[in-house]
């Protein structure tokens, strides 16, 4: 029986749910695995499970898909255009539907051993998905619909956070939006449902912090990061935090987090956040490393 984390029907776009489902019934007839990812994701996770109304909307729809091959993710395109519901674009992974552009990103057996794809015929675009199987094996399952019921997977936010690490940095200076809603995440850990944490099993990093949430928050969402993460995730976003909140660096990350007009922390103060994001990540790891050594 599937575990329901959230029961969102009614609260989410009509629009958006219709487009959703016709995306599950054509990738289930194929028998393709999904989940949503993205700045939507974000903004279900964050406004409709928790309440935080996010910085910014969107009407980008990213959908990544488990297949083994360029096969596969051409006869999902093929079948969602097929429905007419569905209009191919000039990019080979991108259709309208409706008011939505939707993004449909392949991982798995498609991509290469260090989780890049590139695009055909040309192979000239190449992209990461380190990280998409990490964020897909933690996906929540959301129940956006009653009537008839629609169950769709979304990426959590320590899913979404390492990926958007990744993305950021193998884009850079393309991709300042995955820092700013790397922030975003980050400020909000605490209060999308960890409080609960913070006080009980967690206390320890809520004292050590001075009991400031947010904090306390930050570096628990840089365990939460590290506990998911595998071979060679792992190392490659700790390299990547490491290198961030260095001065040899000149702080690229940090830069792009505050560059949006709607993120209003200053510089230092989102400098000690990275900071504590990866002093979390950092204490993950070693956690984990020790668990599965002992």
């Amino acid at each position: 029986m599937t575990s329901i984390s959230y029961n969102l029907s009614g609260k989410v776009d009509s629009s958006l749910v219709e487009v959703l489902q016709r995306i599950n019934q054509v990738a289930t007839a194929l028998g393709i695995r999904f989940f949503v990812v993205g700045a939507m994701a974000r903004i279900i996770v964050l406004e409709y499970c928790h309440g935080i109304r996010p910085a910014r909307g969107t009407r980008d729809l990213d959908i990544a898909v488990e297949v083994d091959g360029w096969d596969e993710f051409h006869r999902l395109s093929e079948e969602l255009v097929a429905t007419a519901n569905f209009a191919a674009t000039r990019d080979p992974q991108a259709f309208r539907a409706g008011s939505y552009r939707v993004d449909i990103v392949p991982f798995g057996g498609i991509a290469d051993a260090q989780g890049k794809i590139s695009w055909p015929s040309e192979h000239a675009v190449f992209m990461s998905t380190m990280g998409f199987e990490e964020a897909h094996e933690c996906a929540m399952t959301l129940r956006l619909r009653d009537q008839p019921v629609l169950d769709i997977k979304v990426a959590t936010i320590p899913g979404l956070a390492l990926m958007k690490v990744i993305s950021w940095h193998d884009c850079y200076p393309e991709r300042p939006k995955d820092a700013e809603d790397l922030l975003l995440l980050m400020n909000h850990y605490a209060e999308a449902g960890n409080e609960e944490r913070l006080y009980g099993k967690e206390d320890e990093l809520l004292q050590a912090e001075g009991f400031d949430l947010v904090i306390a928050g930050i570096r628990l969402l840089g365990r939460d990061m590290a506990w998911i993460a595998k071979d060679p995730t792992g190392g490659v976003v700790a390299s990547i935090l490491k290198d961030e909140i260095q001065e040899e660096q000149r702080y690229r990350l940090v830069k792009d987090m505050i560059k949006g007009a709607r993120i209003f922390d200053e510089f230092s103060e989102t400098l000690e956040k990275l900071k504590k994001l990866a002093e979390g990540f950092n204490e993950g790891f070693r956690k984990k490393n020790s668990q599965s050594s002992g």
